[in-house]
């Protein structure tokens, strides 16, 4: 693409990163294949003042592409890093993307096509497909993918097509944000799916196919796993606060599982009865144990041994999250009254 083409420019692409050195590279390399059937698209990666050797890779491949822009996010968190790339995207459309990913050669072209076969719908993508590179990754990818690790989340269900509650990497129409506004910049997690149930709660419909592909990298070890999901879950309260009403019901139900648990064992203490307290876990742990059996079908045994890890994780760091933000929002709360 040449400059003297700005104008006709049907896409902007929007990558926040911060020290993504190990896939950013991976992550152009597979926009820059795109399909274009004769449009224009640009690349705007918004980075967080990366220290590690992403700048000097980003330097090196935009050196080579016109078409790709760097955007300095010098508050170094996602939304405004969402925002700076909107404000400065000249595309029809905008697609939010992540640097953990890579995309089809035409997952540009078939958000389009949804765009033309639904006019009525604002956001498109498809369901996001984990993947991961070590075992514990493949597991990770593998309950991500499942409803015994995320529930009722359509829009990590690889085959799933419909209308959803929000997507992933997002192609957005460029006038939902003259209509809905910009991304909350005080949501340092989900201010993505925020961004969807904003639009959802103003009458914005989202459709996910599984035509538009593209795969994510999940966490690859225990702590980045835990922290992720402890963030999740922790910044949830946040998004709650703001509109009053859960976004999804299965947001709310690892932390009551958990603190369910927790108050059985104090009951339990009390009356002296062990079976009450290791009734809910023997059942958690049975429910873990089969998945696990049944996932060695496809996958194997050095990879399924994780899995029961893995969902425990998702649920506890989740549930964990979730009630230290509610402890937080408690206490902030007795501390303006008093």
């Amino acid at each position: 693409m040449q400059k003297n083409h700005e104008e006709n420019i049907l896409i902007s692409i929007i990558i926040p990163c911060r020290n993504e050195e190990k896939f950013i590279e991976e992550t152009l390399s597979s926009l820059l294949q795109q399909k274009c059937n004769g449009f224009d698209f640009e690349i705007l990666v918004v980075d967080g003042m990366s220290d590690d050797r992403t700048r000097k890779i980003l330097s090196e491949i935009s050196s080579k592409h016109t078409n790709i822009r760097i955007i300095d996010n010098p508050l170094k968190v996602t939304p405004s890093a969402f925002n700076l790339g909107i404000l400065n995207a000249k595309g029809k459309y905008i697609s939010i993307l992540g640097a953990h990913a890579e995309y089809a050669s035409d997952f540009l072209l078939k958000n389009l096509e949804l765009m033309e076969s639904f006019p009525d719908v604002e956001c498109t993508g498809g369901p996001i497909i984990s993947k991961g590179k070590s075992n514990f990754a493949k597991a990770v990818s593998i309950a991500m993918s499942n409803p015994i690790g995320v529930g009722n989340a359509k829009h990590r269900f690889p085959d799933y097509e419909g209308f959803a509650e929000m997507a992933c990497f997002p192609t957005f129409r460029r006038e939902v944000f003259e209509k809905y506004g910009l991304y909350d910049e005080s949501l340092i997690k989900n201010q993505d799916d925020e961004y969807c149930f904003r639009m959802r709660l103003k009458g914005g419909k989202i459709y996910l196919s599984p035509k538009v592909k593209s795969n994510y990298f999940v966490r690859d070890n225990v702590v980045k796993l835990f922290s992720q999901y402890y963030q999740y879950g922790k910044w949830r309260i946040a998004v709650l606060l703001k509109h009053k009403i859960p976004i999804s019901y299965r947001q709310q139900i690892p932390a009551l599982f958990f603190l369910t648990i927790a108050f059985l064992f104090i009951i339990a203490f009390y009356f002296n009865n062990i079976y009450l307290a290791l009734f809910l876990p023997v059942i958690y742990i049975i429910i873990l144990m089969g998945f696990a059996l049944y996932s060695l079908k496809r996958e194997k045994f050095s990879i399924i041994w994780h899995l029961p890890t893995v969902v425990f994780i998702l649920h506890f760091s989740y549930a964990v999250g979730y009630i230290s933000g509610f402890i937080k929002l408690s206490i902030n709360k007795i501390r303006i009254i008093f």
